[in-house]
């Protein structure tokens, strides 16, 4: 089952507005400001998909590289 991808904001200490604030939708039109409860969630979904972006990808076999002596 494929999920859909979710469009995350997070702003830090704005001029205007001190503090921590978190926005999350499904595209950058539709974004929702997290309540304080949901910032955790939003969270632990934002750090389990850099986790997953990081993971090493297996390898396919073969030792080709780029970087070929010349």
């Amino acid at each position: 089952m494929k999920t859909t991808p979710r469009t995350y904001v997070l702003t830090l200490n704005s001029p205007s507005k001190k503090g921590l604030r978190l926005w999350t939708g499904d595209n950058i039109h539709a974004l929702r400001h997290c309540s304080v409860k949901q910032i955790g969630l939003a969270l632990r979904e934002m750090q389990q998909n850099v986790d997953s972006l990081q993971a090493p990808v297996p390898s396919s076999g073969g030792s080709y590289s780029l970087n070929r002596g010349r």
